[in-house]
């Protein structure tokens, strides 16, 4: 069981790590600068609306 957990651990930091990097290499591509972000390293955004207090 532990391999199992370890294995998930492993998958995702490799996937994390590998999204970083290939936003970083199309970043670069187009002249852009690298930002490094911990807290969200692939920057990712909510889809759903913000709701309004206007009501």
């Amino acid at each position: 069981m532990l391999t199992n957990i370890s294995y998930i651990l492993l998958i995702t930091v490799l996937l994390i790590l590998g999204g970083w990097a290939f936003k970083a290499l199309i970043s670069l591509a187009q002249g852009k600068p690298v930002q490094i972000n911990l807290k969200n390293p692939l920057n990712l955004k909510a889809r759903w609306p913000k709701e309004d207090k206007k009501k």
